[in-house]
């Protein structure tokens, strides 16, 4: 039997108090692939968008655990407006 994880690659994530993984405010993770193959659990593997190197693996329950991360809205660094030539 599968189960759903709603859980998607490039959502991103951060601490909501400070834990092993990080505190409230801190660094920002980005899910990167998720593992199903193998787990009784599926866990995603995360990497910190400031620090690529830096990588997590944590089980999909705990990322939907409000008490512990938050999604972070993916914010785009593109203009506004369309940039228009005078």
């Amino acid at each position: 039997m599968r189960r759903e994880h709603n859980i998607q690659i490039g959502e991103q994530f951060r601490s909501v108090r400070r834990s092993a993984f990080g505190h409230a405010g801190g660094a920002v993770f980005e899910v990167g692939d998720i593992l199903i193959e193998g787990c009784v659990v599926p866990h995603a593997r995360l990497f910190n968008v400031s620090n690529p190197s830096d990588r997590r693996l944590i089980s999909v329950d705990a990322l939907k655990d409000t008490n512990l991360y938050s999604s972070v809205e993916f914010q785009s660094i593109a203009p506004a407006e369309p940039v228009t030539d005078p």
